[in-house]
C-alpha cells in the first residue's frame, strides 16, 4: 500500500515537472522570437546609423568644397575621390558577378 502511494506521489511529481517543462520551452520560444526581433530592430538602426553618417559626411564634404580653407577643399576632394574609388570597386564586383 504504501509503495503503490510513493509510485502515485513520484507520477504526480513526474506530472508537474514534465507541464514544468512544456512552460519553460514555450517560454524560451517566445525570449527566441523576442531576441531575432530585437536583434532585426537593431540591424535596422545600425543601418540607418551609417546612412545618416554617410550623408553627413557627405554634407561636410559639400561644405568644405564650398570654404576658402585650402586644407578642407583637399580633404573633400579626397573624400569623394575615395567615394568614387569606392563605387568603381563596386561596378567592378558586378561586373565579374554577372
Amino acid at each position: 500500500m504504501e509503495m503503490i502511494q510513493h509510485l502515485e506521489e513520484l507520477e504526480s511529481q513526474l506530472h508537474v515537472l514534465v507541464d514544468n517543462l512544456r512552460a519553460l520551452e514555450q517560454k524560451n520560444q517566445q525570449l527566441e522570437q523576442a531576441l531575432a526581433e530585437t536583434v532585426g530592430k537593431l540591424e535596422k538602426k545600425q543601418e540607418m546609423s551609417r546612412n545618416w553618417q554617410e550623408k553627413y559626411d557627405a554634407l561636410k564634404s559639400a561644405q568644405g568644397i564650398n570654404t576658402g580653407d585650402a586644407a578642407a577643399k583637399k580633404r573633400a576632394l579626397h573624400h569623394i575621390d575615395a567615394l568614387i574609388n569606392e563605387v568603381d570597386a563596386c561596378i567592378a564586383q558586378l561586373e565579374i558577378g554577372d
